[in-house]
């Protein structure tokens, strides 16, 4: 169930679920938007050789420059969806809270529910799909297009460049968690943990 709260502090505790004994905390840097920001350059660099493929493939420019800005607020606007489609991923059972911290200019899922390790990946790369929709549309659309393609071009390098946390969690999550065990969120961080013979979410 996705529970919208409005707009909360950055550090706000939701109500979360108990974690067992012998859950291990996973080691994240403390700032983590900052610690994520090389994850962005693979995505950026995919987004210019589109652009780049698309001048050298095009009579004319591709893009109406007088929409950039536009399509950069589609994509600033998509920011929510973003977080809707990480909430999405959980078990139908689960709550998620979901909103925004305007101090951060950002949006947020948070979820305590135990997912499996590739729950966990499914749920943080979704996104991307913001960012990869757009990019496909825009080396598909005819050379004549140029709005639709300043709407997309810009919204697609930002559908792919704001999930760089959740690309390092991926990454960090797959070396240092084991196959087979959960992956728990409490108000402190994220734990790992093998289940119980009863288990939980597989």
């Amino acid at each position: 169930m996705i529970q919208w709260v409005g707009c909360q502090k950055w550090d706000t505790d939701f109500p979360e679920l108990p974690l067992p004994a012998h859950a291990k905390r996973l080691d994240f840097p403390e700032h983590m938007l900052t610690a994520s920001l090389p994850y962005g350059i693979l995505p950026m660099l995919v987004c210019y050789a589109a652009l780049f493929g698309k001048i050298a493939a095009s009579p004319v420019f591709p893009l109406d420059r007088r929409f950039v800005p536009l399509g950069i607020l589609l994509g600033l606007l998509l920011i929510p969806v973003h977080e809707v489609l990480h909430a999405v991923c959980f078990p139908k059972a689960a709550t998620v809270y979901v909103g925004l911290a305007p101090e951060k200019l950002a949006a947020f899922a948070v979820c305590f529910s135990p997912v499996s390790l590739g729950r966990f990946c499914v749920m943080s790369l979704l996104p991307a799909a913001l960012g990869l929709a757009p990019l496909a549309l825009f080396w598909l659309f005819p050379a004549g297009w140029g709005v639709a393609a300043a709407l997309c071009w810009p919204a697609a390098m930002i559908g792919l460049i704001s999930p760089c946390p959740d690309y390092m969690s991926v990454l960090r999550v797959l070396r240092h968690v084991p196959a087979g065990a959960l992956i728990q969120a409490s108000n402190s961080g994220w734990y790992w943990y093998f289940p119980d013979k009863k288990g939980a979410e597989a």
